[in-house]
């Protein structure tokens, strides 16, 4: 038979999570609606607009370095970069 475990004393039980109290506020103070938005005082700009832009542009930023780098070192005189 095994030896009893003691029991913890309430100062070194765990802590246990209290919930968050319930919010104060109603729906209708959520903010204005779609309706309601105000329209911006200067234009939108075109990264604003396509957002797929700024992905497509870093994409293309890669492989223009990479070819630049195959064309510079094979106008140098040597072959391709893969060549062993």
């Amino acid at each position: 038979m095994s030896t009893p475990i003691p029991a913890r004393d309430a100062a070194r039980a765990a802590a246990l999570p209290q919930p968050r109290p319930p919010a104060d506020h109603s729906v209708s103070d959520t903010g204005p609606g779609p309706a309601q938005v105000a329209q911006p005082s200067e234009p939108v700009g075109l990264f604003a607009r396509h957002a797929w832009l700024i992905p497509a542009g870093a994409i293309a930023s890669v492989v223009a370095v990479f070819v630049a780098m195959v064309l510079l070192t094979w106008l140098a005189g040597g072959g391709t970069p893969f060549d062993r």
